[in-house]
């Protein structure tokens, strides 16, 4: 494991498990595409990444990483919870650049009733964010 990718799993998973907006835009590369299981065109806005991942960290109950995947700067790290109190299971596959920052996420989820409930939840989020504020 390279020095950036060891350098990036520790500050997503701090990230996430402290829900730290400001630490996860640090390791989110500008033009990071994300590939949602909600949408089907991919998204490659910074801050719109931001606005989702913390739809994702506060919807998703009991979010947790089990096992994770290294190969070279291909990551997939593999997450359970619940939305509504149904169980999920769930993928992200990262791609991280030479600066140790991520450029691409793709995002898979099962079973497909936890994940109609969890687009339905992230529908929600998605419309209220505001790019104006965002962006300033």
């Amino acid at each position: 494991m390279t020095p950036q990718v060891k350098h990036f799993l520790e500050n997503w998973h701090t990230a996430v498990r402290n829900r730290d907006r400001d630490l996860l835009a640090s390791i989110i590369a500008e033009g990071c595409e994300l590939h949602s299981p909600v949408v089907w065109k991919p998204s490659a806005d910074k801050h719109y990444l931001l606005h989702i991942l913390m739809g994702v960290i506060s919807i998703v109950e009991d979010f947790d990483y089990r096992k994770q995947w290294v190969d070279g700067n291909m990551l997939i790290l593999e997450f359970t919870g619940t939305v509504d109190g149904k169980g999920l299971l769930g993928i992200d596959r990262i791609t991280v650049d030479d600066e140790g920052r991520m450029c691409r996420i793709e995002v898979l989820i099962r079973p497909l009733n936890t994940l109609i409930e969890f687009a339905t939840r992230m529908r929600e989020h998605a419309l209220r964010y505001q790019p104006e504020a965002a962006n300033s």
